[in-house]
């Protein structure tokens, strides 16, 4: 669903907001200093029409004119797609009389901004390297004209970084070959209407800037109770559920860093990993003989039974039993289940139990991910899946 973002009359509050243009436009500076005072978008429109007015002496070339900057909330970490587009509109008024020499167009350069840094990439056109503007429609009269501006797509996706921002300058583009008159011109946001087509005349504009995609605004990331997990889980081993837990199950992920510095310079030049490690902890709270078993890292073979009687056997085999695991439980959302599926596990650590008069025997045991190599490069430990259904004890 596309997600627009309206041009406001409130000047921004971001440290370093942008003072200048990004592109490599020349601005010939006729709209004044007001044009470097950034200003600020949202997904709410303003409170009523304000108009930038400016008067100049039409003579000589054409030229381009910074009309104002606007700077969008704060965006977190997403990807903007290959294939997807930005759109302008805004209403421009050239008021001079008809039959003048030439035109005047709404023009217009958009950005991926970040904190300290400033322009990343152009997304006002295809080339994500590119530091010109587009233009749209024209108009010389005394009417206030609605202008759209679709952007070219853009040609491969852009990532975005936690709190980066997007930033739209708007413009003016004056082609006039000759004459020598003082006229006022003019652009206008902050209004209510979004509704008209290209070319329409309008009195109240809420002019914006539009993503194709959606855009996540970091106002927009609330939080949400049903994310939070709380509840026990359910373990099962080989297909087989080892039933009731102490303490629910704790899921580790180890990962090993090298960080390489030099001679000559002060700060870490790389950083790689060379290892990682996965474990799973549960504490088995039903003493059977069969948790024992996959406590101590038993074969199958090693558990037997006749008739009544069930045996286990322990000791003096090095061979290692791999489990496949699947740890179950409550998902983030309304009535959802997480699933953990562990293709390859190894108990292992030291695993005692004790049997007590005031306390219930229980069997720890911590289990060691192998990786499985017949999964492809990054899914070789586990596969985590969230899903509709409620979650419910086997």
């Amino acid at each position: 669903m596309p997600s627009r973002l309206y041009l406001r009359n409130a000047p921004s509050s971001q440290t370093g907001a942008p003072i200048g243009t990004a592109t490599t436009d020349a601005d010939a500076g006729h709209v004044g200093a007001q044009r470097l005072v950034c200003l600020t978008m949202s997904s709410a429109k303003g409170a009523g029409q304000v108009q930038r007015t400016w008067n100049y002496g039409v003579s000589g070339p054409a030229h381009y004119d910074l009309v104002g900057l606007f700077l969008s909330p704060a965006l977190v970490a997403q990807t903007l797609e290959a294939g997807q587009w930005f759109t302008a509109a805004a209403a421009i008024k050239g008021n001079a009389a008809p039959g003048m020499p030439g035109q005047y167009y709404l023009r217009a350069f958009a950005y991926l901004w970040r904190p300290g840094v400033g322009w990343v990439a152009t997304i006002s056109a295809s080339d994500a390297a590119s530091r010109t503007g587009a233009n749209g429609g024209s108009d010389i009269g005394s009417d206030e004209i609605w202008r759209v501006l679709q952007f070219d797509a853009l040609a491969e996706s852009i990532e975005v970084h936690d709190r980066d921002r997007i930033a739209l300058e708007l413009w003016c583009w004056f082609n006039f070959s000759d004459g020598a008159e003082t006229n006022n011109y003019a652009e206008y946001w902050g209004g209510a209407d979004d509704t008209k087509t290209d070319g329409a005349v309008i009195a109240d504009a809420a002019s914006y800037l539009e993503y194709s995609g959606d855009l996540i605004l970091a106002e927009e990331v609330t939080m949400n109770s049903a994310n939070i997990l709380v509840g026990a889980r359910d373990l099962q081993v080989d297909e087989l559920n080892v039933g009731a837990l102490d303490g629910g199950a704790t899921v580790t992920y180890e990962p090993t860093h090298i960080e390489h510095t030099v001679d000559q310079r002060m700060g870490i030049q790389r950083v790689d990993k060379i290892a990682e490690r996965m474990t799973i902890t549960a504490h088995l709270k039903e003493a059977t003989l069969e948790n024992l078993r996959i406590a101590w890292g038993q074969p199958a073979a090693a558990l037997s039974t006749a008739g009544t009687k069930t045996t286990l056997h322990v000791g003096g085999d090095d061979a290692v039993t791999e489990h496949e695991l699947i740890l179950t439980g409550k998902a983030p959302g309304t009535n959802r289940t997480r699933s953990i599926t562990c293709h390859k596990a190894v108990a292992i650590e030291t695993s005692a139990h004790s049997y007590s008069k005031d306390g219930a025997t229980v069997y720890p045991v911590t289990f060691v991910l192998v990786e499985d190599a017949t999964k492809d490069e990054g899914f070789k430990y586990m596969t985590i899946e969230d899903d509709e259904g409620q979650f419910r004890f086997a």
